[in-house]
């Protein structure tokens, strides 16, 4: 069913943050009203103030804080300074893979892309818009292509139904085929990775319109993890001399942003460190767990789906640096699709709630959508793009 929202929005207007964009992501403060810190379970709570005694008892024991290990700083999301170093399995017990929805309002408004190119207009000329019978999506492309064929379902359905058209699951295994594939118009919705989207905004005509959201929660984290029992790698200072394994070099956590931001921490990657590629998030967590490699930066939700499907031990990780909150992937459709399609397209998405769907279940309980604005949400990805040289050319694409 469609959300009693006709749709769900977080740019609610200008706020301007005083944050450096090649550093922190988001430009985002963390006070709520009257400066006092923000707990996103707060509107949860409010909502069970009515609840009889027995009620409040159970719902206090669930509430009660995660256990701390003692070699660790008592743990606050809200407070930078308890960040780090914490073991990765405390991140985790807190939500802390991502950030709150309050940030997500706090981004600072931006009129044009920082760096690059404008997702291009919708044609006046007729002739140049496009009108498929089918419509083809895809998910960020991964080794098992077909994996969220069937968990996507739901949203599929509603595509169809909101469209008129048949709409095609497109399995790809790697970015730039992605990008290909919507630049040669074989592809009409996709969800591209956060580094990835300016690649698709520029080269492919790819619009962002949305991104998906939890319940008080949206996008991820940059996290720089170790194993626990490595007792020489406890804060950002410690990866020079070393080799630290990066994931991909169009990664935005797992490599552009670590660029910029570890730079301007005075640990510049490439100079005061030996960089590999691991090849992805899912390589990074499971050989730095097997003590295969030795530390690396990595995307906390996909740090979060490997612990799972891989069996780590997060007890046995720990984190000596992390950011605020990144946006996760963006999702697009082609510029020139005809405006009947675009529209039908993005109500599928934003007016109708997936929480109690598979797609929850699938990635950490994001079962809904929000509207973007791709100048304003990803102004820091693209400080990281300008910052590393990044040229939006095939090339580039990895």
């Amino acid at each position: 069913m469609p959300t009693d929202n006709s749709r769900r929005t977080f740019l609610k207007g200008a706020i301007a943050c005083a944050c450096c964009g090649a550093t922190v992501a988001g430009c985002v403060t963390q006070e709520g009203e009257n400066g006092e810190p923000v707990d996103a379970d707060d509107s949860a709570d409010d909502a069970d103030a009515d609840a009889d005694a027995d009620d409040a008892a159970d719902d206090s024991a669930d509430d009660e804080e995660p256990e701390q290990d003692d070699d660790y700083e008592e743990f606050d999301p809200l407070d930078e300074d308890t960040w780090y170093p914490q073991l990765v399995s405390t991140y985790l017990d807190h939500g802390f893979e991502t950030g709150s929805i309050e940030e997500l309002d706090l981004f600072e408004e931006r009129d044009e892309p920082h760096y690059g190119s404008a997702p291009m207009e919708t044609p006046d000329d007729e002739d140049e818009l496009i009108d498929p019978d089918i419509i083809d999506f895809s998910m960020v492309p991964t080794e098992d292509p077909a994996i969220y064929e069937e968990t996507m379902e739901p949203l599929i359905q509603n595509m169809e139904e909101e469209t008129g058209r048949d709409v095609e699951y497109v399995g790809l295994d790697n970015y730039a085929a992605q990008v290909e594939a919507m630049r040669s118009e074989r592809l009409h919705v996709a969800g591209f990775a956060t580094g990835n989207t300016p690649f698709a905004v520029n080269l492919a005509g790819a619009v962002p319109f949305s991104i998906q959201v939890g319940e008080g929660e949206f996008g991820y984290r940059l996290w720089v993890i170790t194993r626990a029992d490595n007792d020489e790698i406890n804060e950002l200072a410690d990866l020079a001399g070393r080799t630290v394994y990066h994931t991909e070099p169009s990664s935005n956590s797992g490599h552009l942003a670590p660029v910029a931001a570890f730079s301007d921490l005075g640990v510049t990657p490439g100079e005061d460190y030996e960089i590999e590629f691991s090849g992805g998030h899912d390589n990074s967590a499971v050989g730095i767990f097997q003590g295969d490699m030795e530390v690396g930066p990595i995307c906390s939700t996909c740090y979060a789906r490997a612990q799972e499907q891989e069996n780590i031990d997060s007890a046995e990780i720990k984190s000596v640096w992390a950011s605020a909150p990144f946006p996760t992937t963006a999702f697009c459709y082609r510029y020139n699709l005809v405006p009947e399609l675009q529209e039908g397209i993005m109500n599928a998405f934003l007016d109708y709630d997936y929480q109690d769907t598979g797609i929850a279940d699938e990635f950490e309980d994001r079962g809904t959508w929000v509207e973007i604005d791709y100048a304003t949400h990803w102004h820091d990805i693209l400080v990281n793009h300008e910052v590393n040289g990044v040229e939006y050319d095939d090339d580039e694409i990895e």
